[in-house]
């Protein structure tokens, strides 16, 4: 499975690209999460990206392209990956195409999670996050069961980005429209968008997106695949359906019987001079009168061979009669 997500800032493409990672088993793949994480490791992509960001400019695409090349070479995504966010305008698309080409593994489908603006707005300017587990929430429309408390890990420490306010939501808006939008027609092109309703509950609009998966993404269900055991040196064979995930045993290959040479003589036919048919016309003849004959010294081995067996058998007999009487006499003479 290779999907994009794709959406508005606050559509929630970072929600359900979690809760289909877990689904699948598949890793979701983030560009903001590889650029933190090249720069935290210091690594010389990483710090090539420090440098862009200490300037107020925007990183490269090609350092992030390159980022990205090194996530989708690691083993745990041979068996697929959900790319959050990416690409976000038609050179960077071209760009991912082309990398993914050379790969061999190109994206499947492109799902556009549509939300309205409006409810855009709310989303992002009420928008807090668990700093210890990461989990989203909203001041609008989904608050913590026990307030100040994370349901999921339990962590009482949120944070809300600094660009998580009403001008800023503006902007990023406007360039999303200008930039991102495009997208949409480039991947209908290709006949790879999927348009989903992202509003409402989030649980609905996840099951929405696997019966869609599992439906068009068919290879699934077919092919056999590597899972991310393979660094253990193990092979799995899974099918998904369903979001469920099971294990089979590959399927034995079946040796086809031989076919015989004279089935093969009796169905090729290859196109050949008078002469040459004549000359095959008199083997074929040839042929089948020595095994006529050779059936025929065969028969009549085995008829001698019954003949023989029939007068032995008979001369025993005649034998064995012949010596009764004489002992029948003997037995007299003693008396």
């Amino acid at each position: 499975m290779r999907i994009t997500l794709m959406g508005g800032p606050g559509s929630g493409k970072g929600t359900q690209a979690k809760m289909l990672s877990e689904v699948y088993r598949i890793p979701q793949i983030s560009t903001g999460d590889l650029l933190r994480e090249a720069v935290s490791e210091n690594s010389p992509l990483g710090q090539l990206a420090q440098q862009a960001m200490d300037k107020g400019n925007l990183v490269d695409d090609q350092i992030v392209l390159e980022i990205l090349e090194e996530r989708l070479r690691k083993r745990d995504t041979k068996r697929g990956f959900i790319i959050d966010g990416y690409p976000r305008s038609i050179p960077q698309a071209q760009a991912l195409d082309n990398l993914l080409g050379l790969l061999g593994r190109p994206i499947q489908i492109a799902v556009n999670i549509d939300v309205k603006n409006d409810v855009l707005i709310k989303r992002i300017s009420g928008r807090f996050i668990c700093n210890h587990c990461g989990r989203i929430y909203n001041h609008h429309f989904d608050l913590p069961q026990v307030e100040g408390v994370c349901d999921t890990c339990g962590s009482t420490e949120f944070i809300s980005r600094t660009d998580d306010n009403l001008e800023s939501v503006k902007t990023r808006l406007e360039v999303y429209e200008k930039e991102t939008s495009p997208l949409i027609t480039y991947f209908r092109a290709q006949h790879k968008l999927r348009n989903v309703k992202g509003e409402g509950d989030k649980d609905q609009i996840h099951q929405i997106i696997r019966d869609m998966l599992d439906i068009e993404i068919r290879p699934l269900e077919v092919h056999t695949l590597e899972t991310a055991s393979e660094v253990e040196e193990e092979i799995d064979h899974t099918v998904i359906a369903g979001g469920e995930i099971n294990r089979i045993d590959p399927p034995k290959k079946v040796r086809k019987p031989k076919r015989t040479s004279i089935k093969k003589s009796a169905t090729v036919q290859k196109p050949s001079p008078s002469g040459a048919n004549k000359k095959t016309t008199k083997r074929k003849t040839t042929s089948t009168s020595k095994t006529t004959t050779a059936r025929n010294k065969s028969a009549k081995t085995t008829a001698k061979s019954k003949s023989r067996s029939v007068s032995t058998k008979a001369k025993s007999k005649t034998v064995a009669t012949k010596t009764k009487p004489k002992k029948a006499t003997q037995t007299r003479k003693s008396k």
